[in-house]
């Protein structure tokens, strides 16, 4: 299987979207006839093996990330994107798994396809599925907005992001600022860490009045009244968690008939997609997707190595890390690494004006 081979170049010879050939190399159900042939053709000009062949002449490895709940959007889509870039560069095959009601599980793809390692994206119903990987022996690395006991983890520091935009917009002049978060594992977290950025910089109590929280549902409606909310708290500016938070926020205030950032500024943490070309130019604190599914994969290789170690050095019967424990080998340590945004200034907020 040829090494160097992505998905967007996948995309260009089959003339389909990169979501459409995702779904086909994957064999979701709805994906057209068609679409399967123009793949296949397209890998077969490639030089890529797809199918059962792939997976038996490759490493296989199992990206999971929860499915986005109706009109949501995934927070992880532009970290998946660079995750499986990479792996189709490392000549391994990747298996992207959904999961939620109804959908398959890791432990089927697992007998399936023989997954050599694991990506877990996020928490909610992706959190069970990397305890069931785990239990299969299978090496996992999980990267999301909270820590997870027991696994190798790249924890994004949604509280520094939060602290960094806090600070920039007090920096531009706004004294009344809204925050807005996901109803997930990692709220209490964000909620916490903009309270007492708003009391240390701006010398407050930061109560509940002072600095307005709204903890949303999934989807862009949800956004939509949580910006209700915040516009009628009197805010001048608001800190959004979630992409379908922001997209809801910029419907809310086209609804009013208010301008982002000249009546209102937003500014968004974490992944955005196409930030760079929606109206306006999202400014975000973000993170660098592509460093972080570098050294994701990088880790994963590690803990694979010594996974083989291990099975290869407990004898018969014995398999992966738990084997190596229970025979008194070496469990190889866990990397747990917190990573730090980056504050990137497009369009979205200003400094505020005399009202």
């Amino acid at each position: 299987m040829r090494s160097d081979i992505s998905l967007k170049q996948i995309a260009a010879a089959s003339g389909l979207s990169v979501s459409t050939v995702s779904r086909v190399l994957r064999e979701q159900p709805g994906t057209s006839a068609a679409a399967r042939r123009a793949v296949a053709v397209a890998l077969g000009t490639l030089g890529v093996r797809h199918g059962d062949e792939a997976a038996r002449s490759g490493t296989v490895i199992a990206v999971v990330h929860a499915a986005p709940l109706a009109g949501d959007v995934d927070p992880f889509e532009s970290l998946y994107l660079e995750i499986v870039e990479r792996i189709f560069a490392l000549g391994w095959v990747a298996v992207r798994i959904q999961t939620g009601p109804d959908l398959a599980s890791a432990a089927e793809v697992l007998e399936s396809f023989g997954v050599a390692g694991a990506v877990v994206l996020g928490g909610g119903s992706a959190g069970p599925e990397a305890q069931r990987l785990a239990a299969h022996g299978v090496p996992v690395i999980r990267v999301s907005n909270a820590r997870h006991e027991g696994f190798a983890q790249l924890v994004l520091d949604s509280g520094e992001g939060i602290r960094t935009a806090v600070r920039h917009l007090i920096h531009l002049g706004h004294r009344r600022i809204g925050l807005v978060v996901p109803e997930d594992s990692a709220a209490s977290t964000r909620v916490s860490a903009f309270r007492r950025a708003m009391a240390d910089v701006l010398h407050i109590p930061a109560t509940r009045d002072q600095a307005p929280v709204v903890v949303a549902g999934p989807g862009i409606l949800a956004g939509s009244q949580a910006a209700d909310e915040l516009l009628e708290a009197q805010c001048s500016a608001a800190i959004s968690c979630a992409p379908a938070i922001t997209f809801g926020f910029l419907e809310s205030t086209r609804r009013l008939r208010l301008a982002v950032p000249q009546d209102f500024s937003l500014l968004t943490v974490g992944d955005m997609p196409d930030a760079e070309v929606i109206h306006p130019p999202m400014s975000q604190v973000t993170f660098d997707w592509a460093a972080l599914a570098e050294a994701a994969l990088r880790e994963l290789e590690r803990l694979m190595r010594a996974d083989g170690a291990g099975a290869a050095g407990s004898g018969a019967g014995g398999s992966g890390v738990g084997a190596a424990g229970a025979g008194g080998g070496r469990t190889p340590q866990l990397p747990d690494y917190r990573v730090s945004p980056e504050l990137v200034l497009r369009a979205s907020e200003r400094a505020i004006g005399r009202r």
